[in-house]
């Protein structure tokens, strides 16, 4: 069999041996692959590993008994993207989203109504689309918003950065904030306020519980204040926008957990429906959906849309 030797690039520092080895030898099962770094016939550095080691810039990754069949794929990533078929108006539509980038990430100011990746009924979504704006299949979005919701998402150029933010995101050290228009209802209170509650995935929508009801319940814990709308800057637009839906406020939102639909379902579960929301919300007429992520922080790094939101 085979014996190959691969050096650690920057895209492969920082990731585990054993999701490098699953990822690049995809058609070795799982116990062939544990097997070879318990025998020795993987080898870092000239040395056993274990699974779990984590890969360092330059690291000798000597690899006996697998075969490199699906290691050496760029041409076939090449060639998918170059099949995609999007428009050039798409492209440039897209290009214009992007409101700063740098060698490692680009942050994108999504328009509503965009999905994040291709699905049913979207042949691509903001993925796909960027993948192939940089020709390269390593972009990644490290955040995700819903197709419906509007605002920013963190783009990665490289594996090495989507690990390093992914781990801040699981670290509540990347800060969200959104603005939110709701029809007012019967929840009368004006003050700011905090939900702290549990969400449960269903089928086709988030369950809001004061305990958990299963193993998959999860905390989560958001944070509202009551803003007049009169401070946006696009405020005139917005209340065109809103057209008949008169009786409603604006919130400003701090995720604290990031959950599916956790603005969302908080929010209908206290009687305040966003305007336009068709899973959790009311039948208001409104063809616009009125969640915007506004804000995003990490490290030195802050990034605000404040004079387009909704827009």
């Amino acid at each position: 069999m085979e014996k190959n030797e691969i050096i650690v690039n920057s895209e492969m520092e920082g990731m585990r041996l054993d999701r490098y080895l699953r990822k690049s030898f995809k058609n070795e099962p799982l116990s062939r692959i544990f097997g070879a770094i318990r025998s020795g016939d993987v080898k870092i550095n000239g040395k056993k590993s274990k699974e779990n080691y984590r890969l360092l810039l330059d690291d000798k990754i000597t690899i006996k008994n697998l075969s490199m069949g699906n290691i050496k794929k760029n041409e076939k990533i090449e060639n998918k993207i170059k099949k995609l078929q999007i428009s050039q108006n798409d492209l440039e539509k897209y290009k214009k989203m992007v409101i700063f980038e740098n060698e490692d990430f680009f942050i994108v100011n999504k328009a509503e109504k965009i999905p994040m990746h291709k699905g049913t009924g979207h042949k691509y979504g903001l993925s796909e689309v960027f993948k192939k704006i940089y020709k390269s299949e390593n972009i990644n979005f490290a955040n995700r918003i819903d197709f419906e919701t509007s605002g920013l998402v963190i783009g990665c150029k490289t594996l090495k950065f989507l690990r390093y933010i992914s781990e801040k995101i699981r670290e509540n050290e990347v800060h969200k904030k959104y603005f939110a228009i709701v029809h007012n209802g019967e929840f009368k209170n004006k003050k700011d306020f905090k939900i702290e509650n549990y969400l449960t995935t269903a089928e086709n929508r988030v369950i809001v519980s004061e305990n958990p009801v299963s193993r998959e319940s999860k905390k989560s814990i958001t944070y509202f204040k009551y803003i007049n709308i009169d401070k946006l800057k696009n405020q005139k637009k917005i209340l065109d926008l809103l057209g008949k839906n008169k009786d409603v406020s604006l919130l400003d939102i701090e995720l604290i957990t990031g959950r599916k639909h956790q603005i969302r379902a908080q929010l209908a579960d206290k009687g305040l429906f966003i305007v336009g929301d068709k899973k959790y919300g009311i039948k208001d007429g409104s063809d616009r959906f009125f969640l915007c992520c506004y804000f995003l922080s990490f490290d030195e790094y802050k990034f605000s849309i404040l004079d387009r939101v909704f827009f």
